[in-house]
């Protein structure tokens, strides 16, 4: 699933201190998660949450990475399903050397190695447009550019997702009146309808440590 190795097997009952949102997140599953082969009298009654994400938002060493993990272990391992973790500038990272290396290859160089990479970041990327529970961790960290490219992909893989009944757990240093400033108006609209956003406070656990 890509977790950070601390994180094994470690759900939200096995920490201090959860976050009640997280909590509520995890109970309220199948009224967020709606799979695709899901009949209309399969809905839940309440469709308002439906593809709902949690984006917890706050300065840096205050766990929120844990937490969203935790809540991603804790959904897996409650209702069988498939998640992923990964840092969002990983993946666009990986998306700019995948474009480059796609050029190679229709160009035809590069060989299979150059072949096996474009494979494997696709794979990747399937992935993270189909995966029931994404956590997409540290947006905002990204390096951007005045093309707006972070921004195009962020917002393009979260309205898919939104779209397509699949809840997103986020975490962030923003808060919500950087969004539009870093990224856009339409981001910061976005991230209203799509997300129950969460301000974690608390102690630095990094400066503590």
């Amino acid at each position: 699933m890509g977790l950070p190795g601390r994180t094994w097997g470690v759900g939200l009952p096995q920490l201090e201190d959860p976050l009640d949102e997280l909590v509520s997140f995890v109970l309220d599953w199948d009224c967020r998660y709606v799979s695709q082969a899901t009949p209309l009298d399969g809905f839940p009654a309440d469709r308002s949450r439906i593809g709902r994400g949690v984006m917890l938002s706050g300065d840096p060493g205050r766990g929120k990475t844990t937490e969203a993990c935790a809540a991603l272990v804790s959904v897996c391992t409650r209702y069988k399903v498939d998640g992923h973790f990964i840092r969002f500038s990983d993946y666009i990272e990986a998306k700019t050397r995948h474009i480059s290396t796609s050029s190679k290859v229709d160009k035809g160089l590069g060989g299979e190695l150059a072949l096996a990479a474009v494979e494997r970041f696709e794979e990747l990327e399937a992935r993270l447009y189909s995966v029931p529970l994404l956590v997409l961790d540290d947006v905002g960290k990204e390096h951007r550019t005045a093309s707006g490219y972070a921004t195009g992909q962020f917002t393009t893989l979260l309205r898919h997702r939104y779209d397509a009944m699949l809840p997103t757990i986020v975490t962030t240093n923003l808060r919500g009146g950087e969004w539009a400033a870093v990224y856009d108006e339409s981001a910061a609209s976005f991230a209203m309808e799509a997300f129950d956003i969460v301000y974690v406070r608390g102690p630095d656990y990094r400066a503590v440590a």
